[in-house]
């Protein structure tokens, strides 16, 4: 049951990660706390890296490796955006399409098909995103579904679900031909690097920010460093579905702590809505 617990604090790093950006975004812009957590994440990450073995490496996980690097600079940036521009109980259960994009992406990439299982999985994420903003169906009965379009941060977490599924098969590819771990730190740390460049290049934050703004940074970075050991040593305990499966559990406890921490509305409907996506992205996931 180790990989249950991991699987667990994956998803509760995760969730506690998304209500601390939206907490320090009040005074900082996406950009600036976005470098932040890169740059002193970079600590951790270098650090757990000298304990992980290299294995062999051969030209298909160069080819996810490099692939991986664009598509998931994108969909950080826009993450943060969704956090910034709307609550979190209305932005982080839009994630859950993820595994309904990747039934797309898998069919493409990996020959994957969907059953029955995964078809009912799908409605229950449609539905779930219907129940998100049920208190509008008053005002007409599609209310529901074209407020959130209006939402900004809805949208662009959509988005973001939508990138993460070419990510996480990419990934996948990556993982298979390497180990989760080495796979995972190696990328975090090009990763890091990389956009941290690309930020303080284009004059999206400088290093005096950086250091004024080190203990917000210093704890971003060790969440974002607890989340990727635990999802690889969670990974490595069990089947990939399995973990998934339980790390989605991160829309629950972020509806939760948003509901506890920034007092957000309307949360009866916001959480049984992301408690009904949850269930079908699980579905799709272990199933599907």
């Amino acid at each position: 049951m180790t990989w249950l617990f991991l699987s667990l604090a994956t998803a509760l790093s995760v969730a506690i990660r998304d209500i601390s950006v939206k907490i320090f975004t009040k005074d900082l812009s996406p950009a600036e706390i976005g470098a932040a957590e890169l740059f002193w994440s970079l600590p951790f990450l270098l650090t757990g890296s000298l304990f992980i073995p290299v294995p062999g490496l051969d030209s298909v996980f160069w080819w996810a490796f490099l692939i991986s690097l664009p598509i998931n600079w994108l969909a950080y940036i826009l993450y943060l955006y969704a956090i910034k521009l709307s609550p979190i109980s209305l932005t982080v259960p839009f994630l859950a399409f993820t595994p309904v994009f990747m039934i797309l992406t898998g069919y493409l990439v990996l020959d994957e098909t969907v059953n029955l299982w995964g078809k009912n999985g799908i409605l229950l994420i449609v539905a779930g995103s219907y129940i998100l903003n049920l208190e509008k169906a008053s005002k007409g009965l599609f209310k529901p579904f074209t407020s959130l379009f209006h939402e900004k941060g809805s949208v662009l977490m959509l988005l973001v679900a939508l990138i993460f599924s070419f990510a996480a098969v990419i990934g996948k590819q990556g993982m298979a031909h390497s180990s989760p771990l080495f796979f995972t730190y190696l990328f975090f740390i090009t990763f890091n690097i990389s956009l941290l460049l690309i930020f303080l290049i284009s004059r999206k934050t400088n290093w005096r920010c950086l250091w004024s703004v080190r203990y917000k940074g210093g704890w971003l970075g060790s969440l974002l460093f607890a989340h990727v050991s635990f999802h690889g040593l969670a990974i490595m305990l069990t089947t990939a579905a399995y973990m998934i499966a339980i790390k989605r559990s991160s829309i629950i406890f972020a509806v939760i702590l948003s509901w506890l921490i920034l007092k957000e509305e309307n949360i009866r409907f916001r959480f049984i809505g992301a408690l009904t996506m949850f269930s079908g992205a699980v579905l799709i996931v272990l199933k599907g």
